[in-house]
């Protein structure tokens, strides 16, 4: 069992988890046992979804280097920017530790849904990793609110499964015939968000 939440890709909160799954309240679960399981299990939901878009959906920090190309725009290999404050800084000898070479807040227009930065007055200087970029990308779980919702959906698949509760994963159920069709992988509502979040940027 997880002794911790991977806070880096955490989806949901241990305290959401427990009182959708009705298994305490937002203190904590009824027993440290659930609590242990509820962990696990936040951590396979969330790398799952990364795993299935292809892409770490949580915002979080990175720092990328790049090749400067001599034009004044670049794409950001994660998106959405999740912050304006970005910082840029152009060095031939890959030196980033001067507020010297760095890009001024005034010369940089950003396209957040896209993560694209187009500089105003200079250029990205052609060079061999030249540039870098600090910037945070990705998704706040208190806004995402679509994400954070498939992401308590399945959760719940997972957690029924875990149990064995015999209505796992049912989609449609007739009674008279006994006829029942399972989710083989994420149930249909959640598979139609993550489709949303696979698509790629805005354009």
């Amino acid at each position: 069992m997880a002794l911790v939440t991977d806070t880096d890709n955490a989806l949901l909160s241990m305290e959401d988890a427990v009182v959708y799954l009705g298994l305490g309240t937002s203190s904590g679960a009824d027993s440290s046992s659930d609590s242990d399981t509820v962990r696990d299990l936040i951590n396979v939901v969330s790398y799952r979804f990364n795993a299935e878009t292809g892409r770490n959906l949580k915002a979080r920090d990175y720092t990328s280097q790049f090749d400067g190309n001599g034009t004044n725009t670049a794409q950001l290999a994660n998106w959405p920017l999740a912050s304006t404050t970005i910082t840029i800084t152009i060095n031939a000898s890959r030196d980033f530790t001067s507020t010297d070479d760095q890009i001024t807040d005034t010369d940089v227009m950003l396209d957040t849904a896209a993560a694209e930065v187009r500089l105003d007055s200079v250029g990205f200087s052609k060079g061999n990793q030249n540039v870098q970029v600090e910037y945070t990308a990705g998704y706040s779980t208190d806004a995402a609110y679509d994400l954070t919702y498939a992401a308590k959906e399945y959760l719940q698949t997972v957690w029924d499964r875990q149990t064995a509760r015999e209505s796992i994963s049912v989609r449609t159920e007739a009674f008279e015939g006994i006829s029942r069709t399972y989710e083989l992988n994420f149930p249909w509502s959640v598979m139609q968000v993550l489709n949303t979040y696979r698509e790629g940027r805005a354009w």
